[in-house]
């Protein structure tokens, strides 16, 4: 099946078997590294349990394409697992094993990780703090991951030169604001994982106007009136490099077209006008962000996230719900305060209300987007929408996101 052929609105959603959270990890360019998966369900008896579940069913089952859109995943695993588990269900390409820095390994962990090295496995050690007993470990490990709320300036250089002389790379996790990670970076720090992703860097200067106009034009093509195909069609003409990249973006080899598309018109009609305001609206917004990994991959997740849950609430216009979860990084994209960056636009009140407070329909599904987020989707569910539900729609959510920002690449 074709690209084009999932996004249509009749075309049957993916249903996962395995419902995970994930987390990006980023290099200090802003590159995606590749997502920590957080197994979420129903609770296993025992971690070993727990780390086997995601595993084999996130990996083998659901796919590596599908968990983490092609980018490595890492995942969090016990000795146990890795004992017991011979040989992995995985092979070691674009798979980080985490283990934790916290107990003593045992010789037969020991074995078993040089074993997996030999193999080409990359280990990570999860939680150090310089625990002496993570010191054998140190040898077997490619990353190690800190936590940075934790840190003093002055331990930061003291353990970098060690872990330099080692040849391990540093992630610091637990980055919430951007200021946190540039301490982490001038340490020397490689990676950062955390809320930081998705909040707005302060902006010294303006804004530039570019930018600016690109919100603005993301707006206008959203609020075109739903099926007023000539209203859709000049909002997209407003910009004229626009067009050109919608077409080549629909011709794609992506989307296994039939027929080229000639026109911003034909497409609206033969694909629909919610597809191509969707559409036009992500590639507007892509070119704000200069990596266009992690922040727009949470931008369209949010969107369709959100739209899923408008659709099964039957909540009037669903297409709006999309927008205001793609908005829900505008600021972060913009590196300005939500209020300014939002401050000039044809934005309904229902809109603004839920991108400032979260108040409104719009604002509890950007709440509930963000809960699942974090894999709570217990914290959110409604009568009508059961937890284990909500994390189906958010895993179909990031699969629908992960296969459209291939395309746009």
């Amino acid at each position: 099946m074709g690209l084009a052929a999932e996004m249509t609105p009749d075309a049957p959603e993916p249903r996962p078997e395995v419902l995970f959270a994930r987390q990006p990890i980023i290099d200090s360019e802003g590159r995606l590294a590749g997502y920590e998966l957080f197994y979420r369900g129903e609770t296993p008896k025992n971690p070993h349990a727990a780390t086997s579940q995601i595993a084999v069913s996130a990996l083998s089952d659901l796919g590596l394409e599908v968990a983490t859109g092609g980018a490595p995943a890492f995942l969090n695993v016990t000795s146990e697992f890795l004992i017991e588990m011979d040989p992995l269900p995985f092979g070691p390409d674009r798979v980080v094993l985490e283990i934790s820095a916290e107990r003593t390994p045992t010789e037969e962990l020991l074995e078993r990780l040089g074993r997996l090295r030999e193999h080409g496995y990359q280990i990570a050690l999860d939680g150090y703090a310089a625990q002496p007993t993570a010191t054998a470990l140190i040898g077997f490990c490619s990353m190690v991951k800190m936590d940075a709320r934790s840190l003093t300036p002055m331990q930061m250089k003291t353990v970098m030169p060690f872990l330099q002389g080692k040849g391990v790379r540093p992630v610091a996790i637990g980055v919430e604001t951007h200021a946190l990670r540039d301490r982490c970076a001038e340490a020397g720090f490689e990676y950062f994982q955390g809320d930081f992703i998705c909040s707005p860097r302060e902006v010294i200067g303006t804004v530039p106007e570019s930018s600016l106009g690109a919100v603005r034009l993301a707006a206008a093509i959203t609020q075109a009136p739903e099926g007023d195909v000539n209203a859709l069609e000049k909002a997209i003409a407003l910009d004229p490099g626009l067009s050109v990249r919608l077409l080549r973006f629909v011709n794609s080899a992506a989307f296994s077209l039939r027929h080229q598309i000639r026109s911003v018109r034909q497409a609206i009609v033969l694909l629909g006008p919610r597809t191509v305001r969707q559409w036009a609206t992500m590639l507007v917004l892509s070119g704000l962000s200069d990596s266009k990994g992690p922040l727009l991959a949470t931008a369209l997740s949010r969107g369709r996230f959100c739209e899923i849950v408008a659709t099964k609430l039957r909540a009037d216009d669903p297409n709006s719900y999309f927008f205001a979860g793609m908005m829900s990084v505008v600021d972060a994209l913009l590196g300005m305060p939500m209020e300014q960056a939002i401050s000039d636009l044809p934005l309904a009140d229902d809109v603004i209300a839920a991108l400032l407070s979260r108040e409104g329909g719009k604002g509890r599904t950007l709440v509930m987007a963000e809960a699942c987020e974090r894999g709570a989707w217990d914290e959110v569910e409604l009568p009508d929408l059961p937890a284990a539900e909500l994390a189906v729609m958010h895993v179909e959510a990031l699969a629908w996101a992960d296969a459209n920002l291939r395309g746009m690449i």
